[in-house]
């Protein structure tokens, strides 16, 4: 399904209505540069190291962006052993608006752009139709840039910017100050405004060659400077065709003020678009997020009865940060830190800050490449997306369905269309998963006998202590969920049959989790925790 600027609220909320409930999410990027010169073997001099892998792609995601996301979301029926997929396709917009006074620049790699057009990549449909986001420092720096302007003190200008020998604009600017002037010799019994120009009448008379209908950018400048100017007990308000003078008042400001930062704070929310689901999927607060924006998904569900809109907003929210789905990925090094660079903030200088920092927002990853090649040996063996894919092509459990709403691909391959990669991310880990079950070995890939790697026990324990609460969570959820609150004899049966993937109790979650291939580095992956 494509997700476009458009419809993003509408889906939005049904996504992480979606994200609450689900039991794995895979994620797929197309990006406008990648590091340069690095192969699965390293670089010409060798292996790197893992830190300097890591340091080479994030010199990258510091300079090149995420064009194209693509998002799948799996929910399972543990009854019928069936995986629904709902894969989603969108373009992220380069674009801010300029009212935030935010900049962002935009890099493309020639030959990463080449690549995309290849790919029936549209840069049309990137600039006009990409859903907004705001990382979270842009945020921060738009807040303080409405907060600096808010508490700005007020400087007085001590001349107007005119020339002596701008006869016209001299003349304007002595025909508006009789007119303030007459004004206020009105004294009490005068309007509380005064509009230039003065609003014309039926039987008034035509305006001077000074008092146009409604004012340019230019007069408009003039009339504000006069006031600053000359009358520092007025202020003036500009209109789109005209401006309103006022006596000043320190209360009626101070709100204007105020509501300014409102406005401001508005458009921050509209702003950060797709980073509400990056946000859910760090378990982070959402608590700003406009309850209203649930209204769609609470109509239509079952766990509505007797609360407020904001009531229902608030549980799903709070299911957000307590139902942690896993993240799937296929190469999810580079994937992860592109999307904590755009989103989320700087990275971290030495790795192991990385690893610290990712497995804080994200406990539970799994990388489809590294599970296609766990314990391979010193050659690598076939580990591309397609190549995978096509390995499996003909194994038929556990059961899969796209939701009919999300046909996109039921007919066209799209490759490299970050959506596509993304379900067929989703497939892959979901047939591995049962094929992996037990450790060994997968008919299809033919790979070296995969062995379970022994994991630390403090890395055991948290990786156990996350499924079990995800399994636990079942018994007082009232959204409903798709992970079993426990593992009944029919269930392990399926499992042990390939139909289902593994439970979270068992020990393929301690050979594959959190751990990212990495080829061409010493240590040949990267170990989030």
């Amino acid at each position: 399904m494509d997700v476009t600027a458009q419809n993003f609220p509408y889906h939005l909320s049904r996504i992480l209505d979606d994200l609450a409930n689900c039991c794995f999410v895979s994620l797929d990027f197309e990006f406008s540069g990648i590091s340069y010169g690095i192969t699965s073997q390293g670089t010409a001099q060798g292996p790197q190291s893992l830190q300097d892998r890591y340091s080479e792609i994030k010199s990258a995601a510091d300079k090149f962006r995420i064009l194209q996301i693509g998002l799948t979301i799996c929910h399972e029926d543990v009854t019928t052993g069936l995986y629904t997929l709902k894969p989603y396709n969108m373009y992220l917009s380069p674009t801010i608006d300029h009212r935030l006074e935010v900049e962002r620049n935009i890099t493309f790699q020639s030959s990463a752009a080449n690549f995309l057009l290849e790919n029936n990549f549209s840069m049309d449909a990137y600039f006009k139709n990409g859903v907004k986001y705001l990382s979270r420092d842009e945020e921060k720096e738009a807040t303080a840039k409405a907060t600096e302007r808010r508490d700005r003190p007020v400087v007085r200008r001590l001349k107007i910017d005119v020339k002596e020998q701008d006869q016209e604009s001299l003349e304007f600017l002595e025909a508006v100050r009789k007119l303030v002037d007459n004004w206020l010799a009105l004294g009490n019994g005068r309007d509380s405004y005064l509009n230039i120009p003065p609003p014309t009448r039926m039987n008034d008379p035509k305006p001077t060659g000074f008092f146009p209908t409604t004012l340019n950018r230019f007069q408009k400048r003039l009339v504000h400077q006069l006031i600053e100017t000359e009358y520092p007990s007025l202020v003036t308000v500009g209109k789109p065709a005209f401006i309103q003078i006022l006596e000043f008042d320190e209360a009626r400001e101070k709100a204007v003020r105020e509501q300014r930062m409102s406005y401001q704070e508005e458009r921050m929310m509209k702003q950060t678009g797709f980073r509400w689901i990056a946000e859910a999927l760090a378990g982070s607060d959402l608590s700003s997020l406009d309850p209203g924006c649930f209204m769609g998904v609470m109509a239509n569900s079952p766990a509505r009865a007797g609360l407020s809109l904001k009531e229902f907003a608030n549980r799903l929210k709070q299911r957000l940060r307590t139902h942690r789905p896993v993240i799937v990925g296929h190469n999810l090094f580079t994937d992860l830190i592109y999307f904590y660079r755009c989103f989320f903030g700087p990275l971290p200088e030495r790795v192991e800050d990385f690893q610290a920092a990712a497995h804080e927002m994200f406990p539970v990853l799994m990388d489809t490449k590294y599970m296609a090649t766990h314990d391979c040996g010193s050659i690598n063996p076939i580990s591309s997306l397609a190549e995978i894919n096509d390995s499996l092509l003909k194994t038929s459990t556990p059961r899969m369905t796209v939701h009919p709403q999300h046909s996109k691909y039921h007919s066209q391959k799209i490759d490299h269309e970050a959506g596509y990669d993304s379900l067929l991310t989703a497939q892959i880990f979901i047939k591995l998963s049962a094929q992996l079950r037990h450790g060994g070995t997968s008919k299809y890939l033919g790979t070296a006998p995969l062995t379970p790697q022994p994991a630390g026990s403090t890395e055991s324990t948290n990786l156990r202590t996350r499924f079990d609460l995800l399994q636990c969570e079942e018994t007082t959820n009232t959204f409903g969920s798709s992970i079993p609150a426990a593992t009944t004899p029919q269930t392990r049966k399926m499992v042990d049959n390939g139909e289902l993937i593994p439970r979270f109790d068992a020990e393929f979650w301690k050979a594959y989790g959190n751990r990212l291939r990495v080829f061409g580095t010493e240590e040949r992956m990267c170990i989030i925790g």
